[in-house]
């Protein structure tokens, strides 16, 4: 078990009621112990691969070279005015690597017409991998947003250069950190059966570490550094942040708000930062910030996502704020700022202000923070276990006043939250829809040939439209606040159920069985009356009728 972030703030001022009242609620969060999903350990003996121009190339491996084992790759052809000595040292090949990999375990190719070279192989006998790159490029060789950790990229940049320089040397030995996502495979949306669903995880995370299997995802735990974007978009909560867990961090929060009720009447406002230029940013204000603002740290701001704020104002906080770096990458930036637009008119269904939660920047938007008075609604006593669908469910029943309260709001397309139209002309009940989806918002009735649907469980991802052989569904984007307040299932179709015509058993509709006989008109199989009568017979019936006819010498 791992404590919360430490908090890395000075004392905190508590002149007022609400002062002391913080003070209580910051210690009733760092009591509280957090659990991890365990750790990601990296190995890294000091093998550095320097790629890019010659020049700087060489100048870095000179000014290396007494502290790690320096092999350079140079892509442009500076190299006749460098030392021979240090040619002979260093100078590994010429050309432009493809680099994949992290610390440790960094792959780098060269290709040819004719073959392909393992440069690690080349340098070292024993190696197959790289633990360190120093990329010069002008084009990096590997691009994502938030690059592996044991990769620098400093490109032409004298000042970035000098930085690496300096770390390069401190990044060998042994090294972890934290496992930071949870994946359940069963409840996610992005394929089945060979259909293409969701894609929100793969499209938000940063640092290139999800990939597509098909009908799920996996994701490389070596990679992920813990932005958490992934966890934020995803509509079914199957990728889940686990630095700490939701419900841990939930908990430790109503514990929190709880502590502070008991000291103050104003309601607190919750700020979410992380312990490094979070921390510094309000540290550096925290005289002037407002002494019902309770910051919390936790590893990447970013990583709070709408089942935290819902459930942090049900729980009785005025307001929700995420103080994001300046830095933050733009995936991470826009994942977070789609899902407060989604959620802030959530907020609005249920007539509170829409600014209630928001993104604050530091320095001068932590100094121009305002902050609401109370929202009405007593504290919320909900448990925080279960999924992020039980917890977003949680919060809009407790926010959500039937009487006065908007009950429907539409919602712009790919909001995981609808409901699905069904043409029942076309519908013949064959429940392709009910097999691809994933958290079976669409279910078959059982023995009886019906269509059942439950919206507070849809996620819009798509896969029954898609599975669909006979076009016959829509999807509608909107969020209806009584379908989670009191759930119930709704018949989209329902038809008589077709008997078989040899015992009498239902086994299919009529509309199915007319729409078989209209494919199969004119096949040579089905010519005769009997083959015909066939096809109105379930599959036992069926069987026992083919072996009659060969017994009886007149099958043909």
């Amino acid at each position: 078990m791992l404590d919360i972030v430490a908090n890395p703030l000075p004392e905190l001022p508590a002149a007022t009621e609400a002062g002391e009242a913080r003070a209580a609620a910051l210690a009733a969060l760092s009591a509280a112990p957090l659990g991890t999903a365990g750790f990601v350990e990296y190995r890294s003996l000091g093998l550095l691969l320097i790629v890019g121009p010659a020049a700087p190339a060489f100048e870095a491996a000179r000014a290396l070279a007494d502290q790690l084992a320096c092999v350079i790759v140079a892509e442009d052809d500076g190299i006749g005015s460098e030392p021979e000595a240090d040619v002979e040292r260093f100078l590994l090949a010429r050309g432009r690597p493809s680099i994949s990999g992290h610390l440790g375990a960094f792959r780098a190719l060269l290709r040819s017409d004719t073959h392909e070279d393992n440069l690690a192989a080349l340098a070292a006998r024993e190696r197959e991998t790289f633990d360190l790159v120093l990329d010069l490029s002008a084009q990096p060789h590997i691009g994502f947003e938030r690059p592996p950790l044991g990769y620098y990229r400093p490109g032409q940049d004298p000042e970035a250069l000098g930085e690496a320089l300096a770390v390069l040397p401190e990044m060998v030995g042994e090294f972890q950190k934290p496992r930071f996502f949870t994946y359940d495979e069963r409840i996610c949306a992005h394929g089945s059966r060979g259909l293409t669903g969701c894609t929100r995880c793969l499209d938000a995370c940063a640092t290139g570490a999800i990939r597509s299997l098909g009908e799920r995802v996996e994701v490389d735990p070596y990679l992920c550094q813990g932005c958490g974007s992934c966890a934020v978009v995803c509509p079914s909560g199957a990728m889940g942040y686990a630095f700490p867990e939701t419900r841990d961090l939930l908990g430790a929060l109503r514990r929190a708000l709880r502590a502070y009720a008991e000291l103050a009447d104003e309601p607190p406002a919750v700020l979410f930062h992380d312990d490094s230029s979070g921390a510094e940013a309000v540290a550096a204000l925290a005289a002037s910030l407002p002494e019902r603002l309770i910051p919390v740290p936790v590893e990447d701001a970013g990583s709070i996502g709408p089942d935290v704020w819902l459930a942090t104002l049900a729980f009785g906080a005025s307001d929700v704020r995420l103080l994001l770096p300046e830095d933050a990458e733009p995936s991470l930036r826009a994942a977070t700022e789609r899902q407060l637009a989604l959620y802030r008119a959530v907020l609005e269904a249920v007539q509170l202000e829409p600014e209630r939660i928001g993104v604050v920047a530091p320095g001068s938007g932590l100094e121009a923070l305002t902050l609401h008075a109370g929202h009405g609604r007593r504290p919320a006593g909900f448990s925080t276990s279960g999924g992020k669908r039980e917890l977003l469910q949680r919060a809009f029943t407790h926010l959500y006043r039937p009487a006065r309260d908007r009950a429907t709001t539409p919602l712009e397309a790919g909001a995981p939250f609808g409901r699905i139209h069904v043409d029942q002309e076309a519908c013949t009940l064959c429940m392709a829809c009910a097999a691809v989806c994933p958290v079976e918002a669409v279910v078959s009735g059982g023995s009886l040939p019906r269509l059942v649907f439950h919206e507070e469980r849809c996620l819009q991802c798509g896969l029954c439209e898609t599975a669909c052989p006979e076009d016959a569904i829509s999807l509608e984007a909107r969020l209806h606040l009584p379908a989670f307040a009191s759930p119930t299932e709704r018949v989209l179709n329902e038809e008589a159920p077709f008997h078989c015509v040899g015992c009498g058993k239902p086994f299919a509709t009529e509309k199915m069985i007319a729409r078989i006989g209209e494919q199969l008109a004119g096949h040579w199989m089905f010519r005769d009356e009997r083959a015909r009568r066939r096809l109105e017979m379930c599959e036992d019936c069926r069987v026992r009728d083919l072996f009659d006819e060969e017994a009886s010498g007149s099958a043909h």
